[in-house]
């Protein structure tokens, strides 16, 4: 029997054969890095001024800038995005450049973005409120150290419910969704002695028969006071006068079920616990600054994640976190997450001419989504998504995840990182862990035995041995004039082979100037 490829096999067919192109070649070794090896992930791990960044991150940086990929760079350093601007200008992408930072303009409402986006899911009031969520982990994450607390399932849905409705209010209305107008939707709804007095206004006003006229004229001024006065119900009322499809009509049902009888009808006790986590949530975009004035309101189209996949754009998010603070840790983490969600939805399958798009994060123990980033990296080559992570230690990681398995966690997401180098450090668990990964060999020793009499003997063992011992990482050179700017580097790859002696790892060279 003949079989024949159907046209998405050979496209299929066609788009793997493009993740073995040649990207670039690790120093002395003659081994090339391809596509295909960017895309499943990359760690850069060292000691603070070990040349990680200058040596083997530049490296790569300049390697991917020169084959064309996108990028979604987020700065942790006030320098960080200068070194960028360099790396395009010597690669030619000048032109590509997007820089998002306070001087630029440019907005990001990424409430707002997921529900105007392309492809499936857009509109979706339930990923929109995923969006808000990621903000109070983000938050958690700050003040506990670690993965946060853990927090009663009753509380996170009831604040899942209250978040859900206030954006389907708004949409339905056709009100822009955001952060601003949520909260004033919040903290202008009915409670339960309101949602009563507005319903006797309404059927007041709409009862034909058996009402006394003046009182209806009453009713009729008072509920235009009431909406000229309170959001909530200029919003309802908005809702309610607009043409709605027939999903539309049951959707605002629901809605309106929930404002007027279930959130109205809540304990007050109750009510204002569900508000105040809202209310907590939303704080950083409440005064004066970047979040309140670049992420609470408008959509700059040059932001939008998908012109870093489909017009190879470098969108370089630079609110450093030595001047920004947690509001640049909200900055850079919100764009991030939105940039995932949009590589995830690629079907790289129906590009014409697909590059792979990279996520490039320095001091990436700053930026770390626990449980997001570990899903992402999972589905990570399927989307050519080309992640490279620079951080000091693992230690870093495990005071991000928390929790009793932070452990498990961490080298969970480290794990599928695929390529891996190792410059100098000090961090001794760092350091055993890539001896471990790295493995052992076999190694012959004699040993001479001298009897009474004088006379001697030898005899030989075999030992496992470590192929790196973890003591040899500290004392690797770190670059700088000291070291004719050599940043000497442990580089590991799964499947990978270095060198004449075709070892599974090698020793290399990245000069910090070249």
């Amino acid at each position: 029997m003949k079989l024949f490829q159907s046209n998405s096999e050979k496209s299929y067919q066609s788009h793997e054969n493009l993740l073995d192109t040649p990207l670039y070649e690790v120093p002395g070794t003659k081994t090339i890095i391809t596509w295909a090896d960017a895309v499943e992930g990359t760690l850069i791990t060292g000691s603070t001024g070990s040349g990680k960044s200058s040596g083997a991150g530049k490296h790569a940086a300049l390697a991917m800038l020169k084959a064309g990929f996108g990028f979604c760079v987020l700065c942790a350093k006030p320098d960080e995005k200068d070194r960028w601007v360099e790396y395009a200008k010597a690669t030619g992408r000048e032109k590509d450049l997007i820089i998002f930072n306070k001087a630029s303009g440019l907005e990001f409402n990424f409430l707002e973005y997921e529900m105007q986006r392309k492809g499936e899911g857009a509109g979706d009031v339930f990923n929109t409120n995923n969006a808000l969520m990621n903000l109070r982990d983000i938050t958690r994450l700050s003040l506990s150290g670690s993965g946060g607390n853990n927090q009663d399932p009753y509380w996170d849905e009831s604040l899942k419910d209250l978040i859900s409705s206030i954006i389907s209010l708004l949409a339905l209305a056709g009100e822009e969704i955001s952060i601003s107008n949520m909260r004033k939707l919040a903290t202008t709804s009915f409670i339960e002695e309101e949602a009563k007095h507005y319903n006797n206004l309404v059927r007041t006003i709409t009862t034909e028969r058996g009402i006394d006229p003046q009182k209806r004229e009453e009713a009729r001024i008072e509920l235009a006071e009431w909406i000229a006065s309170n959001y909530f119900i200029q919003v309802f009322h908005k809702m309610q006068s607009r043409d709605l499809t027939e999903k539309e009509q049951e959707d605002a049902g629901t809605t309106e079920d929930f404002w007027l009888n279930e959130f109205a009808r809540l304990s007050e006790k109750t009510r204002s616990i569900i508000v105040q986590s809202f209310m907590g949530m939303i704080n950083p975009f409440k005064y004066d600054g970047i979040l309140k004035n670049q992420f609470a309101a408008g959509l700059s189209e040059d932001l939008l994640p998908e012109n870093i996949i489909e017009q190879k754009k470098i969108v370089i998010v630079d609110f450093p976190l030595k001047k920004f603070g947690l509001a640049g840790r909200f900055a850079a983490t919100i764009y991030k997450c939105e940039f995932q969600g949009a590589m995830q939805r690629r079907k790289v399958n129906e590009e014409p001419a697909p590059k792979p798009a990279c996520l490039f994060i320095d001091e990436y123990q700053a930026f770390c989504n626990p449980q997001g980033d570990s899903d992402f990296q999972a589905m990570a080559r399927s989307s050519w998504a080309a992640t490279m992570y620079i951080t000091q230690n693992l230690n870093n990681l495990y005071c991000i995840m928390g929790g009793h398995n932070a452990r498990a966690m961490a080298k969970s997401l480290l794990g599928n990182l695929n390529l891996k180098f190792f410059a100098s450090n000090a961090d001794f668990e760092t350091n055993r862990w890539a001896s471990e990964m790295i493995g052992q060999h076999i190694v012959d020793f004699q040993n001479l035995n001298i009897d009474k009499d004088m006379q001697i003997s030898k005899s030989k063992n075999q030992q496992l041995q470590f192929r790196v011992t973890p003591d040899h990482f500290t004392v690797l050179k770190t670059g700088r004039k000291a070291n004719n700017y050599v940043v000497e580097t442990i580089v590991f790859k799964a499947g990978k082979t270095w060198g004449s002696d075709q070892q599974n790892f090698a020793l290399v060279d990245f000069n910090q100037r070249k």
